[in-house]
């Protein structure tokens, strides 16, 4: 079983950025540095099932998950901005915990996307994990009313002001916080939500020279995702030069929600990519 300790990383932010550690008796292996999903608007960081964490963790890989701030209190640009100095001294801290200093980057959904931004900006991990994510935000379905979306209640754009925070917040419920996203993807307006103008799309996606830049990357997604198109990990896969692509026939998106075998299968795939690469 894992043992697990907070850890104050920025202190001089509203609010303080936390991170989680999670170890066991053995920590032989390179630590594994996770960011969460949720749209950017929604989710926290300790959201991995404790079967995974105590998976990664018995295979001797500290697991570290990491806050970051969400929108849309702030926008992308912040986002990306404090993510970075969190991540910077993250890597710094690692060898006085006595971790190696060589990292694998792992993010699921919004969280994979934000792992490709930080490549982008200049990190290094040994290898990337992500799970039904997105390499970029010119995607036509992000831009339109999605038609997985407009099956549920229309939760009118006038109605969300009342689940905004006035400060920066950087974790929210799903519960509550769910709705801000639903309401994006109905009427077409999540991108306006996350970034200050339109005109910031190519800046915040990566381009097929960025991909050939990623190190080692294992992709999973499934093939009958309705939030993120399948086809986004499956081109990224085309151009990553060396990579695993898992594709998981059917399902929803975020599939390892619920813990199986099947699911937990996944994972020693995950651990088998990132120690033999």
């Amino acid at each position: 079983m894992f043992k697990k300790k907070i850890s104050q990383i920025l202190t001089d932010t509203i609010p303080t950025i936390e991170a989680t550690i999670y170890t066991s008796e053995n920590i032989s292996k390179n630590p594994i540095i996770y960011l969460h999903g949720g749209g950017l608007v929604f989710g926290q960081r300790d959201d991995l099932p404790e079967a995974y964490l105590t998976l990664l963790t018995d295979t001797g890989h500290p697991v570290i998950t990491l806050d970051y701030l969400l929108a849309p209190e702030v926008k992308l640009p912040l986002i990306l901005k404090t993510l970075k100095k969190t991540l910077e001294s993250i890597i710094l801290q690692l060898p006085d915990w006595r971790f190696s200093s060589d990292y694998h980057l792992m993010g699921r959904s919004a969280g994979g996307y934000l792992a490709y931004l930080l490549t982008k900006e200049g990190f290094k991990p040994k290898n990337m994990i992500l799970f039904y994510s997105y390499y970029t935000l010119e995607v036509p379905n992000f831009r339109q009313p999605s038609p997985a979306y407009l099956k549920f209640p229309r939760v009118e754009p006038m109605d969300l002001e009342a689940l905004i925070e006035a400060q920066p917040i950087v974790a929210g419920e799903m519960t509550k916080r769910y709705p801000i996203y639903l309401s994006g993807r109905q009427f077409g307006n999540w991108l306006p939500r996350i970034l200050p103008s339109l005109r910031d799309i190519p800046t915040y996606s990566l381009t097929e020279e960025n991909l050939q830049q990623l190190p080692p990357t294992i992709l999973i997604h499934s093939t009958d995702d309705s939030d993120i198109p399948y086809d986004l990990s499956a081109t990224a896969a085309n151009f990553i030069p060396q990579n695993k692509f898992l594709t998981i026939i059917g399902s929803e998106h975020d599939f390892d929600r619920q813990v199986s075998e099947e699911t937990l299968d996944i994972y020693r795939q995950v651990i088998d990519f990132i120690e033999e690469n």
